[in-house]
């Protein structure tokens, strides 16, 4: 007797031994079966044991669950006995079955929010007729509802539901606190009882948070801390507090948050992770109001040193060394606060814009970096000097934010002269002139704000010891010294000539290194020099072309592909703006003009669509885009506009002749070749379309059938859906522009055969088009009916009925779940 690994059937082998099963014809002898044979045995001793690990797990809840009921220690289960050698299973393993899945998220979710909407219409809108303090009555009895409804879906098992029930319940608590305003508090001031209904709430809520049974609701004690953050700021301006009492109190809430982070009786992740970001933010507001505040309480001028300020930010950092010290795990996060602080400090003391706060944190960044090298303060990602360092990166990230709108306003201001090309470029240096009507705002400070980052980024790329560091350094350092030497002209009041000139040599300069960040660079400055060469027609044609050879010769001085593919595209969109120049110089129209940009156009297309040696995607790409362009100038004109789509529907005729090509250029070629004929007839003044369209939807769908006749994988998408579009567009089109109740109906009649056939023979495209044609029709034709009668119900029931559906149909799908898990579960169990 033998085991055959194919029909897994006991075989009686007779002889010879070589004869095959005789249920499924495999050989029974030999390496394969032999090996076949050892691999089912070690499966099927796999599921014994999983089987025995799973009724494990079984025993050991049920003996959790019920020493929680009679008071024993949470992690002792009452007689249940682990036995030797059986592994403790992972926390990964629990945590996989209280995942919510997508589906009933979405619909708690929605039903949470319509139900919170339909609170809101009801206490702001609806039933006036009783009166506040009724609707607060009402409310108040909701909200005890909503607040005691999780515990019982707790015990059940429907925790995604409790998570937006208690949700549901705070909004309703919030709503009753401003109705008790309005009705008990009426001359209460409004601060102060905000102040204390945050206090109170946030109170609340985390005693709420006790009372609920295991496994409790992973949201509510996160939102208390939230809460909680408002009560001290706003009672701070309840007392008439100034900016310096704001502060102290941000300044407290964030020490309470952080004393909660750290706390030995740690709290949840949860509810830890939202302690720190709320201290980081109630903390980082107190930086910013304490930077603001002078010495004597007056306004702070430009040059006045904000003493009070300064010293509240230096109080901030020794506790935070004192705690980093205390929690090696929160270190470098304490270390970065500190950081924060004390670059704050500075730069209230200096009062002198970013500069103040940027030269600090390069004296900090090496700080941090000598004590990543003598190794004092811990090693890694969790030391002191990483989260000094954390804090002078985010000063630094903050100057190069303060100026990148200058920059950017440098880099693409002149592009404004588009709109003024050839005007002439007024006397005065080039930052009085960066577009027609438009100044530079930048000053000093720019350039030399971004010489320090240039400065720190090469630098970093010589003694970071991060290989991740050193390429992001190498990465922009050269943009920064770029964008430097270009805002240092700006600053310097040079000449417009002059300027032009830098930035031209700049660019060709650049294009022509073989370095990937170089021809980047060079590209955004040829972008900028393009902008300042369309104040005056000579400068125009001598930088488009000098910019356009530049390109082509990087193509051919390239270090990767991506290098080159730029390259590429860059010429030909520089080309077609030296064809779009050069006619205009002869006082061409642009629409006739259009006809040199769309030559550019043909010929790139040709190019990149050539033999398959020769053929470049971005080529081609940019000759689309040219394309596009010819187009929009040539639709000054009817005439010109036919001819240009005509001659673009003939281009894309001829890229379909690749096979690869086919279906995506024939598609375009017919929406061109019909965009022309649309373009003639209109000019023409036809109004009724069908008679122009129908016999080309009909023939598209004629070679649709074809072509799926005789390639079966062909979808219906391809086969019939540019001739359904062409059939049901035009007619869809004109019943929204003019109601026309003949074509409505007929159009429905076609749209709803097309339905049905489609769904007989199972065709995606027909089924799609021709339902989605009846279901605008309908709505186009129904609507105004359907919205009149809404109108006449309350405003809180639509969203009210809709919240209760959503919320029934996630709680439903809840309930499957689980009973699905434990059904399978069961099942594991037996098998």
């Amino acid at each position: 007797m033998t085991y055959c690994p194919g029909c897994r059937a006991t075989v009686a082998v007779a002889a010879p031994l070589q004869a095959p099963c005789p249920g499924c014809g495999l050989p029974l002898q030999g390496p394969g079966p032999i090996e076949l044979r050892a691999i089912d045995g070690e499966l099927q001793r796999l599921d014994a044991r999983r089987s025995g690990l799973l009724a494990r797990r079984e025993a050991l809840l049920g003996g959790l669950r019920a020493g929680v009921r009679a008071g024993s220690p949470v992690g002792s289960p009452v007689g249940v006995p682990l036995a030797e050698g059986a592994p403790a299973p992972t926390p990964a393993s629990a945590s996989a079955d209280a995942a919510p899945g997508t589906a009933r998220d979405t619909l708690l979710i929605l039903g949470g929010v319509l139900l919170t909407l339909a609170a809101l219409t009801f206490m702001l809108l609806s039933w006036r007729g009783i009166g506040l303090g009724g609707r607060t009555l009402v409310l108040l009895t909701l909200t005890g509802a909503a607040l005691a409804v999780p515990v019982t879906l707790l015990r059940r098992g429907l925790n995604a539901t409790g998570e937006v029930v208690a949700a549901l319940g705070l909004v309703l608590l919030l709503l009753d606190a401003f109705g008790l305003h309005r009705t008990a508090f009426p001359e209460a001031d409004g601060l102060g009882y905000a102040a204390a209904c945050a206090a109170a709430i946030a109170a609340l809520w985390a005693w709420y948070d006790r009372l609920l049974p295991d496994p409790g609701l992973r949201l509510v004690l996160p939102t208390a801390v939230v809460v909680a953050q408002l009560a001290l700021p706003l009672a701070a301006l309840a007392l008439d507090g100034g900016p310096e009492d704001v502060a102290w109190a941000l300044l407290a809430t964030a020490w309470a948050d952080v004393a909660l982070a750290v706390a030995r009786r740690r709290p949840s992740a949860r509810t830890r992770a939202t302690a720190w970001v709320s201290a980081l933010v109630t903390g980082g507001l107190a930086l910013l109001l304490a930077d603001a505040l002078p010495l004597d309480g007056t306004a702070a001028g430009p040059q006045a040193p904000s003493v009070s300020g300064a010293l509240l930010l230096a109080g901030v950092a020794p506790p935070l060394l004192w705690a980093a010290h205390r929690r090696p795990g929160e270190r470098a996060l304490l270390a970065a606060g500190a950081g924060l602080a004390l670059l704050g400090a500075a730069g209230g003391l200096g009062r002198w814009e970013v500069p103040a706060y940027l030269l600090p944190s390069v004296g900090l960044l090496a700080v941090a970096w000598w004590l990543e090298r003598r190794g004092l303060g811990g090693q890694g990602r969790a030391s002191m000097g990483a989260g000094l360092g954390l804090a002078a990166a985010f000063a630094q990230g903050s100057a190069l934010l303060w100026a990148l709108p200058v920059v950017a306003e440098a880099a693409w201001g002149p592009l404004e002269w588009a709109r003024a090309a050839w005007d002439g470029v007024p006397d005065g240096p080039a930052r009085d002139a960066l577009g027609p009507e438009l100044a530079w705002s930048g000053g000093a400070a720019t350039p030399l704000v971004l010489g320090v980052l240039a400065a720190v980024a090469a630098a970093a790329q010589r003694l970071g010891e991060s290989a991740v560091l050193r390429l992001w350094a190498a990465r922009v350092a050269l943009p920064l010294a770029a964008a430097t030497g270009a805002t240092a002209l700006l600053a310097a009041g040079v000449g417009h000539a002059p300027t032009l000139a830098a930035l031209v040599a700049a660019a060709v300069g650049l294009l022509l290194a073989r370095h990937t960040v170089a021809g980047a660079t060079g590209l955004a400055l040829a972008v900028t020099a393009t902008g300042w060469a369309l104040a005056e027609q000579a400068s125009t044609l001598a930088v488009l072309g000098a910019l356009a050879a530049a390109f082509v010769v990087a193509r051919g001085r390239a270090v990767n592909a991506t290098h080159r593919r730029v390259a590429e595209a860059a010429a030909v969109l520089w080309c077609a703006g030296l064809a779009r120049a050069v006619p205009a110089a002869l006082d061409v129209p642009a629409e006739w003009a259009a006809f040199a940009v769309l030559g550019v156009a043909v010929a790139a297309v040709a190019a990149g669509a050539g033999t398959t040696r020769a053929r470049s995607a971005a080529i081609e790409g940019a000759g689309y885009a040219v394309a596009g362009w010819a187009l929009v100038l040539a639709s000054g004109g009817a005439a010109t506009a036919s001819l240009a789509l005509g001659v673009c529907g003939t281009m894309a005729t001829a890229v379909a002749l690749r096979p690869e090509r086919r279906f995506p250029a024939g598609v375009a070629a017919t929406a061109l070749l019909s965009a022309a004929l649309w373009v003639r007839l209109a000019a023409s003044e036809v109004a009724v379309p069908e008679a122009y369209t129908l016999h080309l939807a009909v023939a598209a769908l004629v070679l649709g059938a074809v072509r799926r006749r005789g390639d079966a994988s062909v979808s219906s998408w391809h086969g019939y859906g540019p001739g359904l579009v062409a059939l049901f567009l035009p007619s869809l089109m004109a019943v929204f522009s003019a109601p026309d109740g003949a074509r409505a109906l007929l159009l429905s009649a076609g749209a709803l055969a097309v339905t049905i056939v489609g769904a007989h023979h199972r065709l995606g495209a027909l089924l799609a088009l021709g339902g989605a044609t009846v279901a605008l029709v309908a709505a186009h034709e129904w609507g105004p009916y359907i919205t009149t009668a809404l109108g006449l119900l309350p405003r809180w029931t639509p969203p009210a009925c809709a919240g209760l559906l959503l919320l029934c149909l996630g709680a439903t799908y809840e309930r499957r779940v689980n009973e699905a898990r434990r059904i399978r579960a069961a099942w594991r169990r037996m098998g």
